[in-house]
């Protein structure tokens, strides 16, 4: 199933800077050509690889192949949410068991300040808020 995220209407980030600075890694190897680019916080990347793959000598090798296939449940279930409600919301949370520290998951659909360009985070609250106030403007958050 899929539905078409129209990115002028997503929140503005800076996708390819996070990406650069590392504050958001690729969760996947390759985007599928009808897929969106989809992300994962630092900290969830530590994470994933602190409950499943800590004694591996290439963590990546193990945590990447079964993020990409939770990331394309995860982005399936989004999907079939938006066809059934008919709209698609721009941050879903849902219950599952990808990250230990916290059983609420959030799906946060934005687009790219810089290029026209929808993009998935994947992450806790936490993680995501802390990987967004690493790269706001100067000004600060509210609490």
């Amino acid at each position: 199933m899929s539905i078409k995220l129209d990115p002028a209407i997503l929140p503005a980030l800076d996708i390819l800077g996070m990406a650069q600075s590392g504050a958001l890694l690729r969760a996947e190897r390759e985007t599928p050509p009808d897929g969106i680019p989809a992300f994962v916080t630092r900290s969830g990347w530590e994470e994933l690889i602190a409950a499943h793959a800590a004694h591996h000598d290439a963590p990546h090798t193990v945590i990447l192949p079964a993020l990409e296939k939770a990331v394309a449940r995860l982005l399936s279930h989004a999907a079939e949410g938006a066809s059934r409600n008919g709209e698609m919301t721009p941050v879903i949370t849902l219950q599952s068991d990808l990250f230990p520290s916290d059983p609420d998951l959030v799906l946060a659909f934005v687009r790219d300040s810089t290029h026209p360009v929808a993009c998935a985070l994947i992450g806790t609250t936490a993680q995501i808020g802390t990987a967004l106030r690493g790269h706001e403007p100067s000004h600060d958050l509210p609490n």
